[in-house]
């Protein structure tokens, strides 16, 4: 039923073909709209830019200086308005519901423990198994998942927390900083 309204209007003269380069234009800006807020996978782009196309062609219909014009305002306005919506769009509150503002630190600093792991730096504590490079190992009675820096350490032997990032522990064993 409404696929048969647009020619309908078109035929009786109601739309004219100005008129529908504004419907074409404003529809491919809803369409690039869309794509940024939903996963189309590039669908609702490619209708845009179709309906881009039918605008020139339609400015075409009614002449070639302003088929050029209409193509001059798609070539230079298609790409000011997306970077201006994905400038301005993360501000709006559509955006702000949409966009993540500050993407979580991928580092495992942003780990629950991290700050209290960074706290152990300089500590002393012992292996409860052979570190080999990895193993955990007891500091202060807590049981903590570490790394030896260099070589293999064996279960008991004393321990130093060298460095803690995020949730990596560095341990060295305390007879090779006494050297």
């Amino acid at each position: 039923m409404t696929c048969e309204i647009f020619p309908q209007l078109i035929a009786s003269g109601e739309i004219t073909d100005a008129g529908m380069i504004l419907i074409l234009l404003l529809g491919a800006c809803v369409m690039f709209l869309l794509e940024v807020c939903t996963p189309s996978f590039g669908i609702l782009a490619l209708i845009g830019v179709l309906a881009e196309a039918w605008a020139v062609y339609y400015g075409f219909r009614i002449g070639s200086g302003v088929g050029f014009l209409v193509l001059l305002g798609v070539v230079i306005g298609t790409p000011a308005y997306l970077y201006f919506m994905v400038r301005l769009l993360p501000d709006t509150p559509l955006g702000k519901k949409l966009f993540l503002k500050d993407a979580p630190d991928a580092t495992g600093a942003a780990a629950p423990q991290s700050d209290a792991l960074a706290e152990l730096v300089g500590k002393t504590g012992q292996a409860d198994c052979d570190l080999r490079p990895a193993g955990v190992v007891r500091i202060e009675g807590k049981r903590v998942i570490a790394r030896a820096e260099r070589e293999m350490i064996d279960k008991g032997s004393e321990i130093r927390v060298i460095k803690a990032y995020g949730t990596d522990v560095v341990v060295r064993a305390v007879q090779e900083t006494t050297k």
